[in-house]
């Protein structure tokens, strides 16, 4: 079955691993050249690094799932409008 798919990835330490490399290969996925670690080109991408930045500054780090799963959806929550009209805008069409 053929698909029209491009594979994006930005040359992280997991996406250049040698088992990643040897799926993909095996895969017969092609890999377009990308520079060393190309800054995310995925709003999504961006996005989590945001709210991991969140999580970073508060003052007690979650100590279980459940923990996580509330201080995720309290920055998530309060994630700015206008980072998140920022995102979408530089999606394109």
């Amino acid at each position: 079955m053929h698909r029209n798919i491009v594979f994006q990835q930005d040359n992280a330490r997991a996406h250049t691993a040698r088992y990643t490399q040897q799926f993909l290969e095996q895969s017969n996925v092609q890999v377009p050249p990308c520079p060393a670690l190309l800054a995310d080109l995925n709003p999504i991408e961006q996005l989590w690094d945001y709210l991991q930045r969140r999580l970073d500054c508060q003052d007690h780090r979650p100590q279980n799932a459940h923990d996580l799963e509330h201080s995720l959806q309290k920055h998530s929550n309060a994630i700015p409008r206008h980072f998140l009209q920022t995102l979408v805008s530089s999606m394109g069409r």
